[in-house]
């Protein structure tokens, strides 16, 4: 049938022209020459080794195609100035490249024995080297083992620590080199078994082989501006892996005797079991069509149809379409005086895109154009009239294409450059003023500008109109889609799903039996989500009918199952569609369920949808209305929104930054969609900060779909949090640096959290309004010059992974911060005297040279440190101020000058930087720093409080320094929460003097519940003084259900203790063990953990608390020794009924 179609392309002779096989040349006798003057090239390789003598004969076969290309290629170049028929060139041009690949094909068919040869005697040689090396690495294992038997297992000096994480990396290497060598000893002696012995006959080859000519060449048309596409296949099915290896040298050898002959080609290579699912994703698609509409060149036609099979069976049919729509759609409509004769409306691509549709949808791929206007015209989708002006414009665009393959290099003379043509501007494809004066000059086809403009506007306007009708005649039918239980019917041109049946056969039932099961009505939307359709209003109102039968207990019957079905959606492109079309299928307000809503009957006037029965806080997000100075839509259609920009920035992360988006694990993404669809929710509660009681309404809401990963919680609470604060750290103007070293902080440190923020960031802000849709490059640029730091890291090649090249970044800043601090404090101590007293004498005191040079700025730091003495510069102009005299100092005197100055704080600095955690230091600037210092010079106090304000003077973080003493984190945990200070997040440091004391400093992110003030003293009055409250273990029933989750962890090599050592402070790592808590954020909770570890007598030596939204997860880290001690005792039981017991604060 297929057959029979394609044959009706003969009696349309306008096309005949257009149908390769027609235009054979009696004076083009390409091959049989070339093959001629291949055989008499002259080999002198007497006393040559062989792969000398493959190299000559590379060389000598480079040479002589490169000629014979050249010289047939320049005589199709003149022949294309004299016809007015396009398709003449195109044809004479296929069959030249077609005569040099089956010509090279014979070429490297005469090389293939000794390139037989030569691999089997690579691989031989090189399994004789992993033969001998392998027990020389097994012996140097066994050795490198014994000595880290030797070194201590835990513990221990620094030197030691590294030691130990020295040899265990280079056992780690070893083992894995082994693993490998064993492995490619296995696969060299398969290899070997039959590559010796494999056929070099032709006709072997051939049997296993196809060279395929793609796309345009493919179809036998090759013009002058086109790539020479080729595919190779290679039938792994029947060969053996030994003979596959060898054939695949056979291919090598061919692409690389067209290199040399200077004959560029794009080459895809296939095997003929590999999986080809790959091309069905994105780019990857147009390789489909290229593959089933390829010519056979060389080798096998069986193999060639088989691979077609392969593709026809595996290409998407609506993504597909939806792809080409998109493409088609999306086509530039050209200017009258220039056009894209490839890309733009009315150029080739315009029309092959139905073309390629109509293929799709007829399953027919012929080889020809012409093939496939004649199967249109049988299918009375085109007349044969117009079938005929297609041709004609189409013959006409490929002429224009031909002049601009090859007017730069072969028409642009003295002639042109005479006329006004100037060769910058003759661009490939592109038909403009320059061009057309070229071809004018050179082709005498028109007899004037006027002729030639109205009859290439004509066939431009030809392939538009006929392009437009094609489309919408092709689309213009139902196509029915078939499910497991179900039938939907398509309206192509429409993209919308009209009707949804049971399956043909079965008795025809409502919708409401039809999808009884939620499960199978979740499959539709995951259809509508893959392939982005609509539904009909009817049927949408039809649907309707599913709410009265979808209740709770229905829903909730399937719940483990729910989860699966939810994660397969919201993966989909257009998972935004599919959750639209099910909030608009809704039923009367007033009608719905009160069980959706706690049992009540106070939200009676919320709308009830369908996604309300899965999601019932999608509910009350419909049509709610929150800010709208600044938001343009209505919660819901806001969130859907950035859904679908989420889907489009992930498309763009692909493209423009493939290193990091192949980070993003499917779980990953996953979590970015659910947070952009509740990145919003919390505003269903007015009396709440959205971004916090947000991440809580989340976690229940896909917690009831079936979830029950920490992990993807975790994730989704840290997004939702901060779904502003990447905008908002873009539009720092000033310290940008610190900007980029918070989101890093804010995201962990972990490289796959700073590409979800910056996506579920984007997405939102995208989707506020149009304006701000408009302007998304600030915060671009910002995840621009974050990817910048990211990047010279790892290129560094000293970094093994993201989060090495991010702790790498900001150690270096570390660094810098603290010399910075160290000028400040310099600073803020000599402004009590003259610039001459606190600079200049110092400096001749210490280094006369610089001394010298600091005089030549005299003038510029007397300004700056005049300013600063006033003190009547405002916040920002004292900043900035401060930041020019930093640097003008770091100018002119020397790292060992400064540090000189500021000797007698050294030991006080050295303290500051390693006590308190870096979360803090790289968060503030060198000033706070250096007013912090002083706040906490006297080490001997039993506590010490500082508070950290933001510009408007609330509180946003406290210093705290304590003595080791019993209980001290339950009593500042509890000091904190009588003030009702909430902990956002916490790092603690345990500090160890070289006397023998201990003390503990903190740094705290808090928000305060109360306008009132925090006054660091009656603070730290009260971490001293207020006993803290006993809680109740012994209770019979939980007051509060925490949602704890414990687990004991080991080592992450993170940990470490602040030792003082001959007089400096540093940071010695440790090897702690770790106990992680995740739970619900509740009051007195960090005070409930710290109690528990007092009940046991643990002593925490280190904590990190981070508090996303409503979930806490806290780590805290203990000793080796202490964990049984934990594991044994009923701690976990501890832990639940301390946080279940509620005690008061008084």
């Amino acid at each position: 049938m297929k057959q029979a179609l394609l044959n009706s392309a003969e009696h349309y002779p306008f096309l005949e022209p257009f149908r390769l096989q027609q235009r054979q040349f009696a004076e083009a006798d390409y091959l049989p020459r070339l093959q001629q003057q291949l055989t008499e090239l002259p080999i002198d390789s007497e006393g040559s080794s062989p792969l000398v003598h493959l190299v000559q004969r590379e060389k000598g076969c480079g040479i002589v195609i490169q000629d014979f290309f050249q010289l047939e290629n320049e005589r199709i170049v003149q022949l294309n100035l004299q016809t007015e028929n396009s398709f003449e060139i195109l044809a004479r041009n296929t069959l030249l490249m077609d005569s040099i690949i089956q010509a090279t094909f014979d070429f490297a068919m005469n090389d293939l024995r000794l390139l037989r040869r030569l691999h089997v005697e690579q691989m031989e040689t090189e399994l004789h080297y992993k033969q001998r090396i392998l027990p020389e690495k097994q012996e140097k294992l066994g050795r490198v083992e014994q000595e880290l038997e030797n070194l201590p297992s835990q513990g221990g000096e620094r030197e030691e620590r590294e030691m130990r994480s020295y040899y265990q990396k280079i056992c780690s290497d070893l083992q894995h080199d082994i693993e490998e060598h064993a492995k490619r000893v296995g696969q060299l002696e398969e290899l070997l078994g039959t590559a010796r012995d494999c056929s070099v006959d032709r006709e072997f080859v051939e049997a296993h082989l196809v060279i395929l000519a793609r796309g345009g060449y493919g179809r036998g048309e090759l013009s002058l501006a086109s790539d020479r596409d080729l595919g190779y296949c290679l039938d792994t099915e029947q060969l053996a892996s030994g003979q596959a290896e060898v054939v695949r040298q056979l291919i090598i050898r061919i692409e690389t005797l067209l290199n040399a002959a200077q004959v560029m080609t794009a080459h895809q290579y296939f095997e003929i079991d590999e999986d080809l699912t790959r091309f069905q994703q994105g780019s990857m698609l147009q390789t489909i069509p290229s593959i089933l509409e390829s010519r056979v060149l060389v080798g096998s036609q069986r193999l060639a149809e088989r691979l077609k099979q392969h593709f026809f069976e595996i290409l998407p049919y609506e993504p597909y379409v939806l792809e080409k729509i998109n493409t088609y759609l999306q086509t530039e409509r050209p200017q009258l005086n220039q056009a894209d004769l490839k890309h733009d409306l009315g150029g080739l691509r315009s029309l092959q895109i139905p073309l390629w549709i109509a293929a799709a949808t007829f399953g027919v791929f012929p080889s020809y154009t012409a093939e496939m206007i004649a199967l249109l015209i049988k299918q009375r989708l085109l007349s044969p009239r117009q079938a005929f002006k297609l041709c004609q414009a189409l013959e006409f665009t490929y002429d224009l294409r031909n002049f601009t393959g090859a007017a730069r290099d072969h028409y642009f003379d003295e002639e042109a450059r005479h006329s006004g043509c100037r060769g910058e501007d003759l661009l490939l494809n592109v038909i403009n003023d320059n061009m057309e004066r070229l071809y004018l000059l050179k082709k005498q086809r028109f007899q004037d500008v006027d002729d030639f403009d109205r009859y290439r506007l004509q066939m431009q306007d030809t392939i538009q109109q006929l392009s437009r009708a094609l489309l919408r005649n092709i689309l213009e039918r139902h196509v029915v889609r078939t499910f497991q239980t179900f039938q939907v019917t398509v309206y192509l041109r429409k993209r919308r799903i009209i009707e949804i049946n049971a399956l043909e056969g079965m008795p025809q039932v409502p919708l409401s039996l039809i999808f009884s099961d939620p499960l199978k009505l979740l499959d539709m939307f995951i259809y509508i989500g893959k392939v982005g359709y609509d539904l009909s209003f009817e049927l949408k109102d039809e649907m309707a009918d599913l709410l009265q039968s979808l209740t709770v207990d229905v829903v909730q019957s399937r719940t483990p199952e729910l989860s699966e079905k939810f994660s397969e959606l919201m993966m989909t492109p257009y998972v935004d569609q599919a959750l639209r079309i099910m909030l608009e299928i809704s039923d009367p307000i007033g009608l719905n369920d009160p069980a959706f809503f706690g049992g009540t009957t106070t939200q009676k006037y919320l709308p009830d949808t369908l996604l309300g029965r899965f999601i019932p806080e999608c509910n009350q997000m419909h049509f709610l209305l929150r800010n709208l100075s600044y938001h343009q839509h209505p919660v819901s259609i806001h969130s859907l929104n950035a859904m679908q920009a989420a889907e489009e920035e992930l498309q763009i992360l692909q493209k423009q930054y493939p290193e990091l988006y192949q980070y993003l694990q499917p779980k990953h993404i996953l979590a970015l969609k659910w947070a952009v669809l509740f990145h919003d929710v919390g505003k269903i509660d007015p009396r709440t900060r959205h971004q916090i009681s947000g991440t809580s309404i989340a976690v229940r809401a896909i917690e009831r779909l079936g979830y029950a990963d920490p992990e993807l919680f975790g994730s989704i609470s840290l997004m939702i949090a901060h779904h502003m604060t990447v905008v908002r750290l873009s539009k720092t103007s000033a310290y940008f640096d610190q900007a980029i070293q918070q989101f890093f902080e804010i995201a962990n440190r972990d490289l796959v959290n700073v590409i979800l923020l910056f996506l579920v960031n984007i997405s939102d802000y995208r989707s506020v309004s149009d304006a701000t849709a408009k302007d998304t490059r600030t915060l671009r640029t910002f995840f621009e010059e974050t990817y910048r730091v990211y990047a010279e890291m790892r290129s560094s090649g000293q970094l093994n992974d993201a989060m090495d090249a991010i702790n790498s970044y900001l150690d270096r800043k570390k660094q810098d911060l603290e010399f910075d601090t160290r000028i400040n404090l310099l600073i803020q101590q000599g402004l009590q005297n003259s610039i001459e007293d606190a600079l200049y004498t110092p400096v001749a005191t210490i280094q006369s040279q610089e001394y010298e040079r600091l005089q030549k700025g005299h003038e510029e730091l007397e300004q700056y440190w005049r300013l600063l003495k006033m003190g009547s510069l405002d916040e920002k102009g004292l900043s900035q101020t401060t930041e020019k005299l930093i640097r003008t100092i770091r100018q002119y005197l020397s790292p060992d000058t400064i540090n000189t100055l500021i000797n007698p704080y050294r030991r006080q600095l050295e303290w500051f930087f390693a006590a308190f955690p870096n979360r803090f230091l790289l968060s503030s600037s060198s000033a706070i720093l250096a007013q912090q210092m002083m706040r906490f010079e006297n080490w001997s106090s039993e506590a010490i409080v500082s508070v950290l304000t933001n510009p408007r003077g609330r509180p946003v973080g406290l210093l705290v320094y304590v003595q080791e003493a019993p209980q001290i984190h339950s009593r500042i945990a509890y000091a904190l929460s009588r003030r009702q200070i909430d902990i956002e997040g916490a790092k603690m440091n345990r500090v160890c003097f070289a006397e023998g004391r201990s003390a503990y400093c903190y740094y705290l992110q808090i928000t305060v519940r109360s306008s009132a003030m925090i006054f660091p003293r009656e603070l730290e009055h009260s971490i001293l003084y207020d006993s803290p409250p006993q809680l109740d273990l012994d209770q019979q029933h939980f007051l509060h259900n925490p949602r704890l989750q414990l687990e004991f962890l080991e080592d992450d090599e993170k940990g470490y203790v602040v030792q003082e050592v001959n007089g400096h402070f540093v940071r010695m790592a440790q090897s702690y063990l770790r106990v992680k808590l995740t739970l619900e954020d509740a009051p007195l909770i960090f005070y409930k953990l710290a109690n528990s570890f007092d009940r046991f007598e643990v002593p925490v030596q280190q904590s990190l608390i981070t508090t996303t939204g409503f979930q806490v997860n806290d780590y805290f880290y203990i000793l080796p020794q202490d964990l049984e001690r934990l594991k044994s005792s009923g701690f976990e039981e501890v832990v639940k009924r301390s946080l279940s017991d509620p005690p008061s604060h008084d």
